[in-house]
C-alpha cells in the first residue's frame, strides 16, 4: 500500500467509527499521519517498524515523524509520541522463529531531561541472567 493510500485510510478511520486500526510498516512520513490518528483518542492501533530494541523503535518512530515534512517543534513531537504510544513490543529473530524479547510501557516524555519515561514490562535479556 503506497503512502497516499495509507494517508487516505488514516484520514477516513476516525469518521468511520473504526475501533481498531492496523497498519503496515512505518518507514517515513506516514508516521506523522499515524501519530495524528493516535492523538485523536482512537485506541487500539497497531503498526510495525524495524529497530534493534523496543526503545530504539520508539526513537525511530519519533525520527520518522520528525522527517515527515510537517513543521512541528522537536519537543512537541516527542511529547505527542510520549502521550500517544502506550506500549512498544520488540521481536527478535532466531533461526526458524521470532520471539518477544522486550515489552516497554511508555509513561510520557520529560522535556527537561529530553527522554521518554518508560518501564520494562518484559525483558528477555534480564530474564536470562
Amino acid at each position: 500500500m503506497g503512502h497516499q493510500n495509507e494517508l487516505s485510510v488514516l484520514q477516513f478511520a476516525p469518521t468511520a467509527g473504526v475501533t481498531i486500526s492496523e497498519f503496515g510498516e512505518i518507514r517515513g512520513g506516514e508516521a506523522f499521519d499515524l501519530l495524528q490518528l493516535l492523538n485523536t483518542g482512537h485506541s487500539g492501533s497497531l503498526s510495525t517498524l524495524h529497530a534493534t530494541s523496543a526503545r530504539q523503535g520508539l526513537a525511530r518512530f519519533t525520527s520518522c515523524v520528525l522527517q515527515s515534512g510537517v513543521d512541528l517543534p522537536y519537543r512537541a513531537v516527542k511529547t505527542n509520541v510520549g502521550d500517544s504510544v502506550n506500549v512498544v513490543v520488540h521481536l527478535e529473530r532466531r533461526p526458524g522463529r521470532r520471539f518477544v524479547s522486550e515489552v516497554v510501557e511508555i509513561h510520557g516524555y520529560d522535556p527537561d531531561r529530553d527522554e521518554y519515561n518508560y518501564g520494562f514490562i518484559f525483558d528477555c535479556h534480564k530474564e536470562l541472567v
